[in-house]
């Protein structure tokens, strides 16, 4: 891939990286490690949701901040 938007990269990467991912967890067998593979799953959406949460109400603290100054 010829393309110098960081934009890009970072998808074709992100993409790359799923797909390994897919791969390699279609080599699980055991039903153990199927469960602990979906809490992790969960548990990192869970965090970047809660990350993207605290960064919207930063946001509108800061909006807030700004509109009473103004």
């Amino acid at each position: 891939m010829r393309t110098d938007r960081k934009k890009d990269l970072d998808r074709y990467y992100n993409d790359h990286l799923k797909l390994t991912i897919m791969r390699r967890l279609m080599m699980v067998d055991t039903w153990s490690e199927i469960m602990g593979i979906q809490s992790t799953v969960i548990e990192a959406l869970d965090r970047e949701s809660k990350a993207k949460d605290e960064e919207q109400e930063e946001f509108k603290k800061w909006k807030k901040e700004k509109d009473e100054k103004n």
